[in-house]
């Protein structure tokens, strides 16, 4: 198990110190929500650090870059569901990576209302310096595990993911 001893983040409301690995420690390792979530936590707090430090506001903004970089024209309802961020939320994401001019927003050419938000050469940029952050945080995260257990981890997210990627459209 994975646990700090001074207070970093606030998990479902129990801040992570050992009342929160008493607290949680029945329900581990045989709840794979709780597992998720608590590795997720642990990987955004670290992600918004390192986004911090590369100029962005969150990780949610490299979230947003990544899935832009492959070039692929996607609606704004389109690109929410693929990163698994609430439409609204997503909006003010794309509104302030707009301002830095790290993405433009053009219109859909077949429905004027719907907007196709586009990475720039900036963006890019950013994108490609953040990478570099990811891969550290990964590792640090996956500190200890070996490359085989890493591969197989990375396998079997995969295809959680993708069955929530399939059962969202």
């Amino acid at each position: 198990m994975i646990w700090q001893s001074a207070v970093h983040s606030d998990f479902m409301g129990v801040h992570q110190t050992e009342e929160a690995k008493d607290f949680f420690g029945t329900l581990w390792p045989a709840d794979l929500t709780m597992l998720l979530h608590a590795a997720a936590a642990r990987m955004v707090e670290d992600l918004d650090r390192a986004a911090a430090e590369q100029g962005l506001t969150d990780c949610r903004d490299w979230m947003v870059l990544a899935a832009l970089d492959d070039g692929a024209p996607r609606t704004q309802l389109e690109l929410s569901r693929l990163i698994c961020i609430d439409k609204t939320t997503l909006i003010s994401v794309l509104d302030r990576l707009e301002k830095q001019e790290l993405v433009v927003r053009t219109v859909d050419p077949g429905d004027r209302r719907v907007r196709i938000p586009q990475i720039t050469a900036a963006g890019r940029r950013a994108h490609a310096k953040f990478a570099t952050a990811r891969d550290a945080a990964e590792s640090r995260a996956l500190d200890g595990v070996k490359p085989e257990q890493r591969a197989l981890l990375l396998e079997l997210l995969a295809r959680v993911a993708e069955r929530q990627t399939v059962s969202a459209l």
